[in-house]
């Protein structure tokens, strides 16, 4: 994208540079014609429509110019929205993952006392993990496959 708005940019600069080149060049052979005494009523019209063709010239390609850089300054806000979003997701992302990571130690931890002895049944009794193992080694291997899952 900046390599294409640098190309465009060094372009117009050089229009500009020719530009200037070509209108002083005419002022330079304006006053040389000026000077012989040829410079009639006739000229002068016909100077003014040259140079009223020239400003009309410019103006569409400034116009051109500035509709070009308008849609690259478009583009960098379009690209800088889709960034900011490719981040915020990038942190929900890290957020649901270490929250997976403490709910799979939880798993893990909760699976390991209900093999040394979790009371009735080896259930578990931890609030928001009810449901989530029938026994300590059920529970060992679903936290197992979900911290191998989860580190890959």
């Amino acid at each position: 994208m900046a390599n294409g708005y640098r190309t465009l940019s060094q372009h117009l600069n050089d229009l500009k540079k020719e530009n200037f080149s070509l209108k002083l060049r005419i002022y330079f052979l304006e006053e040389r014609v000026q000077q012989k005494g040829e410079g009639s009523r006739d000229d002068v019209y016909r100077r003014n429509i040259e140079l009223k063709v020239e400003v009309e010239s410019l103006k569409r390609e400034l116009r051109e110019k500035q509709q070009a850089l308008d849609k690259t300054c478009q583009s960098n806000r379009s690209e800088a929205a889709l960034r900011q979003h490719y981040e915020e997701r990038q942190r929900e992302s890290e957020h649901v993952y270490e929250l997976l990571e403490n709910k799979i130690q939880l798993l893990q931890e909760v699976s390991a006392g209900g093999r040394g002895g979790a009371g009735a049944g080896g259930r578990c009794r931890s609030p928001g993990l009810t449901g989530c193992c029938a026994g300590g080694q059920a529970g060992q291997e679903r936290g197992g496959a979900g911290h191998r899952a989860g580190q890959g």
